[in-house]
């Protein structure tokens, strides 16, 4: 394309920490439609600083609010001042992250000549409000991106939509990354676990059970929940093979994921978004080689069985947790592992990485 264009996203997050696919895809979409000015607007999140330099070809900026923006008064606050900034910015193509940015396709004053709504969360797990802005959306929005498909079938039946195109896309968010596999005979022997921590959420006092505290784990994380200060004491304080070593932005993250010998993926299945799962982390984890052992969340175990590339725990319960790790634990460095590591790798070359992915939708982009 000659003239330039103007491509302005609206995240739900503060970027360079979870939901990296927010920027793999606002540079892929800037690169393939080219001669394009990009900016991406994110929340204040206070308790995630800016993350300087990430992507060199996307303006991104912070958008400060009164409130936390992911309470009910900063979101409302979130919305408006980034309707603001894309009226006056009047982008080409935009492209909404999250049913959470959803709002301002009913406020701006204009209709962007293409609206790309990528769906990173279920719209069940926002509630009845969230649902029913969906439903008003049929005749603004050209393209929808789900990660995963029993989500789209869900959130397709709650929206009713009919018209709209829609794609899934895995979040192999590795945009990027520099793909080199540590040898597994270089691996420290330990296990991930990197994202949230939660008793509700992620199955935190499994962690603290004495049993689990002899197994060579390592936590990294932002602890969350009722009872935030307490689970956090109990977490410093963690003893035998097991640590707690705090939180750590992706970039620092995907260094220190490769020297591990396998990760965990694990959510509390309470809702649609936490049973049908789409988590970066497993996708990370393959692309560096790292099998993932994971809770049977519907995508995440019919990936693993289609590549022989991880662990499938039974259940989600204790037993079924330990049973897993065990299992790892005892197949380490023998033949078993290193094909499992292998797998890993040809899934990345098939199918896992993000370029196979965005191949999707480049026949939708006919701007």
């Amino acid at each position: 394309m000659s003239s330039k264009l103007k491509i302005l996203g609206v995240s739900d997050v503060s970027v360079g920490y979870g939901s990296p696919q927010i920027l793999s895809f606002m540079k892929s979409l800037s690169e393939y439609i080219g001669h394009a000015e990009s900016v991406l607007l994110e929340p204040d999140q206070p308790e995630k600083p800016p993350v300087e330099n990430l992507i060199a070809e996307i303006n991104v900026k912070r958008i400060y609010t009164t409130f936390h923006p992911h309470s009910s008064p900063g979101r409302v606050e979130y919305i408006s001042n980034s309707t603001k900034k894309i009226n006056k910015f009047k982008p080409d193509i935009l492209v909404i992250f999250c049913t959470y940015s959803l709002p301002v396709l009913l406020k701006i004053s204009y209709r962007p000549r293409y609206v790309i709504y990528y769906a990173i969360e279920s719209t069940s797990a926002y509630g009845m409000f969230d649902i029913e802005l969906n439903r008003r959306i049929d005749k603004l929005v050209d393209l929808i991106i789900y990660p995963e498909e029993n989500r789209a079938k869900r959130d397709i039946e709650l929206r009713g939509y009919k018209n709209i195109p829609s794609v899934i896309l895995y979040n192999c968010a590795n945009h990027d990354y520099e793909f080199s596999p540590l040898p597994s005979d270089q691996r420290n022997g330990r296990i991930l676990y990197a994202g949230t921590i939660d008793r509700d959420l992620t199955f935190a006092d499994y962690y603290l059970n004495n049993k689990v505290q002899d197994y060579p784990i390592d936590l990294y994380g932002l602890i969350g929940g009722d009872n935030q200060q307490i689970l956090t004491e109990s977490f410093f304080k963690l003893c035998g093979a097991e640590r707690y070593l705090g939180y750590v932005e992706n970039i620092v993250l995907a260094r220190l994921r490769k020297n591990y010998a396998y990760s965990i993926v694990m959510w509390n299945p309470i809702n649609d978004n936490f049973l049908y799962a789409a988590p970066n982390k497993f996708f990370e984890s393959i692309f560096d080689c790292v099998p993932p052992i994971v809770a049977p969340h519907p995508q995440c175990k019919e990936l693993v069985n289609r590549y022989k590339c991880g662990i499938v725990m039974d259940r989600w319960d204790y037993d079924s947790f330990c049973r897993s790790i065990e299992q790892a634990l005892r197949i380490y460095g023998t033949l078993e592992y290193e094909t499992m590591v292998g797998n890993c790798r040809k899934a990345i070359v098939k199918e896992l990485n993000w370029e196979k992915q965005f191949e999707k939708i480049e026949r939708f982009l006919r701007i």
